[in-house]
């Protein structure tokens, strides 16, 4: 009899022994029930986040890539700007609204060529990625030239090769660490030359080719009429 102390509490009633039963198998069910729901909303917002994830991947790479590449811009902006031998060539630098990714740069017609007194406007356009891919050139005023682009669509576009291959690739075959100071030293080239190999315009090719006195002539009236520097 005494081993059976322990059944005490449920002697009595038979039918409020049943009542107990019965809220506490209740109480057990609903807890499950809520374990159950819980689970099931922690495994929905684990599915969202993971949904989120390949959006939010991308975002946040770009925003790495702009934040390096502006960083880039400025520390180049300011070597160029600074430079002794660009100075010499006779560049100077700005920003357009106060925006790195571009620049608006002022070469000065070298003496002994068709373009000297003048003052030649080149805007400089860098892409988001830079540097994997290279900056555009383009000029801003007319200038007489065999490799500059006059079409109005295209007006101010440059036909160097060197150029060209660092829009397109980000680098210059055999011009390691290729950047915006070798570009303009490049453009500063064709103040002096002309490539007949890849002119914009036949008519003016042929002119160079049979009559170049007639041609510089020609040079240099746009460039007083388009770029002289004394004018207001």
């Amino acid at each position: 009899m005494n081993g059976m102390g322990g059944m005490s509490g449920m002697s009595g009633n038979p039918n409020m022994n049943m009542m107990n039963m019965n809220m506490m198998m209740n109480n057990m069910n609903m807890m499950n029930n809520m374990n159950m729901m819980n689970n099931m909303n922690n495994m929905n917002m684990m599915n969202n986040n993971m949904r989120n994830m390949p959006n939010n991947f991308p975002n946040n790479m770009g925003m790495n890539q702009q934040n390096a590449t502006l960083t880039r811009l400025k520390k180049e902006y300011q070597l160029c700007s600074n430079d002794n031998e660009l100075g010499l060539i006779g560049c100077s630098f700005g920003l357009d609204n106060n925006n790195y990714y571009k620049w608006k740069v002022t070469i000065i017609g070298p003496k002994e060529t068709p373009y000297e007194g003048g003052l030649f406007f080149i805007n400089i356009y860098f892409p988001e990625d830079y540097p994997k891919h290279g900056a555009e050139f383009r000029f801003i005023n007319q200038i007489y030239h065999l490799n500059v682009d006059l079409k109005k669509e295209s007006f101010g576009h440059i036909c160097l090769t060197s150029l060209n291959e660092w829009k397109s690739t980000g680098k210059v075959e055999g011009k390691p660490g290729y950047a915006v100071k070798q570009a303009l030293f490049d453009i500063f080239y064709l103040f002096f030359t002309q490539g007949v190999d890849s002119p914009y315009d036949e008519g003016m090719k042929e002119l160079y080719k049979k009559n170049p006195e007639q041609f510089k002539n020609n040079a240099r009236l746009w460039t007083k009429k388009y770029a002289n520097m004394n004018s207001s």
